[in-house]
């Protein structure tokens, strides 16, 4: 029975533990309704005089939940049931197929009309779940700005950076490191220079649940980290900041415990780091200081994730954007638009290129690179869009173009190509179509330049 079982489990994609429950529920609802019937109401067991055919209602809650096979397999087996000497007398039978086949072709409707109301739904899911992780990330660099602003505008006379100024310099350094949590001390700077803090420690994840108590690095008289402290713990668990109330800080009652725990966690949930506080100044324990505190987590967090196999390039940026893509075509069939523009030799061409780069939403990425014969090659990535939204692009930047310009886009595009991403696409048939304009040595100098062994390697392959 299992080895059956595996094979079904196998050709109908659901997972091996779920396959024997499914089956005692098919059992059920073709099997127990019709015998319940036969027990309650031994005159009309199928319902037929009654008016409505209660007994191969089963099947049909059956084909709605789990789609038409299901449903049909449910009802060809209730219609076995019913045409059982018990329920089929002499002057039934014919009822009773009329029944079974009306009940097979009601199943293969309603199951047919719930697998597609659940595919849209799902894949309606899918495109706001990337949207949100995309917004999360927009949302970090929104409020960096917005807080560099303030701080720009207070610090007229340029005695320090402002905060926008010092991540930005600190990300060379994170990208320069194997390890982004090695430039431990630049990151805490940032941390003591605008948040205030006096006394805390810089700690990495040994596992997703667990600290290193070795600090990475520290600020000022850092004792030895409390690995069951309940603020630390809270902030691991729960992934936000938290810290102490006011009222314990008048009172002096964390005195042997943490102040505050800042977790480095990036967008997607992946955590990096904390940052334990024992102290900081009375007068910056406020909310808009912690919020700050918390916003340089998460973007740090992100910096971090970036500067780990994503090296700060923007071949790499734009390869992890498209796997990123892929994945959620893969998952749900979302949409999303692969385009390449090849420009010809004119000087005007790469002026025309990097304008274009930049002519993009914010939920898009471009990659700006040189093929074989050192003619610019644009790569753009246009996710959640369909093929059709994608020409509808090309024409808005054409216009774009000629006003900015003077001559439309095609007077200096000599190749041109479009691909819409699909749930059967892969990495490697993404860089065989770009690579149809850039050329294949170019491609590979590119990713070459923004990867590490294995991943040229593997990139290697994909192009070929």
């Amino acid at each position: 029975m299992k080895p059956f079982l595996a094979v079904v489990s196998r050709h109908l994609r659901i997972p091996s533990g779920r396959i024997g429950t499914r089956v005692v529920e098919l059992l059920f609802f073709a099997c127990v309704l019709p015998l319940a019937g036969l027990l309650v109401f031994a005159d009309d067991p199928t319902g037929l005089q009654a008016g409505f055919p209660w007994a191969v209602a089963g099947a049909l809650v059956f084909a709605a939940r789990y789609g038409s096979l299901w449903g049909v397999l449910c009802a060809v087996l209730t219609g076995l049931v019913i045409h059982l000497p018990l329920f089929a007398p002499a002057d039934a039978g014919g009822q009773n197929a009329v029944l079974a086949l009306g009940a097979v072709i009601m199943s293969l409707i309603v199951g047919d009309a719930a697998s597609s109301w659940r595919t849209r739904s799902q894949q309606s899911e899918a495109e706001n779940q990337y949207l949100r992780h995309r917004l999360k990330e927009f949302s970090s660099d929104y409020h960096v700005l917005k807080v560099s602003h303030g701080q720009l505008e207070e610090h007229m006379a340029g005695q320090r950076l402002s905060l926008r100024e010092a991540l930005q310099r600190l990300k060379p350094v994170l990208s320069a490191s194997g390890d982004g949590l090695q430039a431990g001390s630049e990151l805490m700077a940032v941390f003591s220079q605008f948040c205030s803090i006096q006394v805390a420690g810089l700690y990495a994840m040994s596992s997703d649940t667990r600290v290193d108590p070795q600090p990475v690095a520290t600020h000022g008289d850092m004792f030895e980290l409390p690995l069951f402290d309940p603020i630390l713990r809270t902030a691991i668990r729960e992934r936000e900041l938290v810290s102490i109330k006011l009222e314990s800080l008048d009172e002096k009652h964390h005195e042997n415990s943490l102040l505050a725990v800042v977790p480095l966690v990036d967008t997607n949930g992946r955590m990096h780091g904390v940052l334990a506080i024992k102290d900081m100044h009375f007068m910056a324990f406020q909310q808009q200081n912690l919020n700050i505190l918390a916003l340089l987590g998460n973007y740090m967090g992100d910096m971090l994730t970036r500067s780990k196999g994503a090296a700060e390039s923007r071949a790499a940026w734009f390869m992890t954007e498209l796997d990123t893509a892929l994945r959620f075509a893969h998952s749900h069939s979302t949409e999303s638009v692969l385009l390449s523009l090849r420009f010809n030799g004119e000087a005007s061409s790469g002026q025309v290129a990097r304008y274009v780069s930049t002519a993009i939403r914010s939920l898009d990425a471009s990659w700006l690179l040189a093929a074989d014969d050192d003619a610019p090659v644009l790569c753009l990535l246009l996710p959640l869009m369909s093929e059709s939204q994608g020409q509808a692009f090309l024409q808005r930047i054409n216009k774009v173009v000629t006003e900015e310009f003077g001559h439309p886009l095609k007077a200096c595009v000599e190749g041109m190509q479009l691909k819409s991403l699909r749930s059967g696409d892969s990495r490697a048939l993404c860089l065989a179509f770009l690579s149809k304009h850039t050329g294949k040595a170019a491609l590979l100098a590119e990713l070459h330049g923004s990867t590490d062994g294995s991943d040229v390697a593997g990139s290697r392959s994909d192009v070929a």
